[in-house]
């Protein structure tokens, strides 16, 4: 598994997401979607490794990302006057594609 291209498989998902989602703001909303990355990523692998090798759902994969998630701040969406609303649907869309990426990668 390559960890590093799923994440920049991610990315490039995520930055389609916001500049639909969040138009003038994709900038902060990318931003904040690569401090989470680099704050979570040995979390994110080892889920990622564990879903490959069956050990874990996506359901239970998706759970434990979106409690990452609740936890982590979107502090350049915030700062820039984004409605939780707003920042709430992204993030949703964000999980979704995190999820995606991870089953996309299993082997069949």
């Amino acid at each position: 598994m390559n960890f590093d291209a799923i994440l920049k498989s991610i990315e490039g998902q995520t930055k389609a997401l916001a500049q639909k989602e969040l138009k003038g703001f994709a900038d902060q909303a990318l931003s904040d979607v690569k401090d989470f990355a680099q704050q979570s990523k040995a979390d994110l692998e080892r889920w990622t490794q564990e879903v490959l090798q069956k050990k874990m759902s996506k359901d239970e994969y998706e759970s434990l990302v979106k409690g990452q998630l609740d936890v982590a701040e979107m502090r350049a969406l915030k700062q820039a006057g984004l409605a939780q609303v707003q920042i709430d649907t992204f993030t949703a869309g964000f999980l979704e594609i995190l999820s995606s990426a991870v089953v996309a990668a299993i082997p069949f």
